[in-house]
């Protein structure tokens, strides 16, 4: 498992991209919506394990709709809590969960 850590990250608003460049030179970018798509929160998990036949937790409109970021914080040394437009800020987003994300992580 890569231990790379972020050195920095940023919210592309424009691209609908969160931007992390880690510690071992690496840039990912993750989309916005796909993020919002797979909150890590207890009940958003628990709505997508209860819908487990293709339906996703929001409709494509209200994903788009919610995928602003107002704000990103780092939650102890291992992730980061992002605050949506909504409100919604429960689901933790692990470092381990983006170097997933990234093909070559």
């Amino acid at each position: 498992m890569n231990k790379a850590r972020p050195r920095d990250i940023a919210v592309d608003g424009r691209a609908g991209e969160l931007v992390i460049g880690w510690s071992d030179g690496r840039e990912s970018r993750y989309d916005l919506e796909g993020l919002r798509r797979e909150c890590p929160c207890a009940h958003c998990r628990e709505v997508r394990d209860t819908n487990a036949g293709g339906l996703t937790l929001l409709q494509p409109e209200a994903v788009s709709a919610t995928a602003e970021v107002r704000g990103v914080s780092y939650v102890g040394r291992y992730g980061i809590r992002i605050e949506w437009a909504d409100g919604h800020d429960h689901g933790i987003y692990t470092f381990e969960f983006f170097r997933a994300l990234d093909a070559g992580g």
